[in-house]
């Protein structure tokens, strides 16, 4: 008799909520706020005013440290007499997996645009600190290589210099296998297989 009642008593216990279930992962939305922080250097501060995001961005955490991937200048479309230098800039969040990379439009008075020669930055800080080189050659790093079944990390030395966001070519300590890969950060890049 009571292998009869097994199969019903198994689907009552597998409707009953959460059984059988993982716990659902919380979405925090990023806010204009949290960016313009983000962007803020030491010398200089962005008001939240200056920040508009592209899209609703979420991270797995309340507050991420985030990181500047690049910053593209964009063209001129004002009218009016004070016109704004804007910028599209795309960052991601410092831990990987807990938000993808996303953009933001920073706007900044014309007046504060350095116009030295070869400079991609404005008198706001967050552009002179992270538009540079991130990784030198000789650096040793992490390399993460993922696809749906696999992550993969493994110790690299660079081989060229590297700003975040370009491909360069790094290799396994002992120089066998050589990688091009995409720097996230000082210590870190990334690519696919």
């Amino acid at each position: 008799m009571t292998m009869r009642w097994m199969p019903a008593l198994l689907m009552a216990a597998m409707s009953l909520p959460g059984a059988g279930q993982s716990r659902p992962q919380q979405h925090f939305a990023l806010t204009v706020h949290q960016v313009a922080q983000a962007l803020s250097g030491s010398a200089s501060r962005i008001a939240d005013q200056q920040v508009s995001l592209l899209a609703e961005v979420v991270a797995t955490e309340p507050a991420p440290a985030m990181d500047i991937l690049s910053v593209k200048p964009l063209a001129d479309q004002s009218s009016g007499k004070q016109r704004d230098a804007r910028f599209l800039v795309k960052l991601v969040c410092r831990v990987p997996g807990t938000c993808l990379p996303f953009y933001a439009i920073v706007t900044s008075p014309e007046a504060t645009i350095d116009r030295t020669p070869g400079a991609l930055n404005s008198g706001n800080g967050f552009l002179k600190t992270n538009a540079g080189v991130v990784m030198r050659a000789g650096a040793h790093a992490t390399l993460v290589m993922d696809d749906n079944r696999s992550h993969i990390q493994i110790a690299v030395v660079s081989l060229e210099n590297g700003i975040a966001g370009h491909r360069i070519r790094v290799a396994t300590p002992d120089h066998k296998q050589v990688f091009v890969a995409e720097v996230v950060n000082a210590n870190l890049l990334k690519r696919s297989y």
